[in-house]
């Protein structure tokens, strides 16, 4: 049997007519001690990941901290906008599932790109940390 590793995607509700989806990655980016220094390394090993952490993913992804429960969060989250007045549990729609299926596939090629080309030898080791 092949490892394998598996990506849950939570639905927060933002404010009133937004929501957000959200991919825990833990303390895994506490590494990103001197980004001066380890960025440009990450462009060149991790183009995703780069484009993430700037700002840049053309499909909108972007690197996030949440405290939805009052416990920080570290991971990569994705905006929508949903319909105002509606619990969270109303707002899922099959777009709902598609935004999801996206942010999970990025998240899985970022892993991919760090496990396949880590920037830095710990980065690698990491990985079992958040996806084990």
């Amino acid at each position: 049997m092949k490892p394998s590793v598996y990506v849950v995607v939570s639905m927060l509700h933002v404010s009133d007519g937004e929501a957000m989806l959200f991919v825990n990655w833990a303390h895994y980016f506490d590494r990103l001690a001197n980004p001066q220094v380890q960025m440009p390394k990450i462009e060149k090993c991790c183009p995703t990941l780069y484009a993430v952490m700037t700002g840049d993913d053309v499909d909108g992804v972007y690197e996030c901290e949440c405290r939805p429960d009052g416990t920080m969060y570290h991971g990569f989250a994705l905006k929508l906008e949903v319909p105002k007045g509606l619990a969270i549990l109303e707002c899922i729609t099959p777009e709902i599932f598609s935004k999801g299926r996206l942010l999970a596939n990025k998240c899985l090629k970022m892993y991919l790109e760090l496990q396949k080309n880590p920037p830095f030898p710990a980065w690698k080791d990491g990985l079992d940390d958040v996806w084990n």
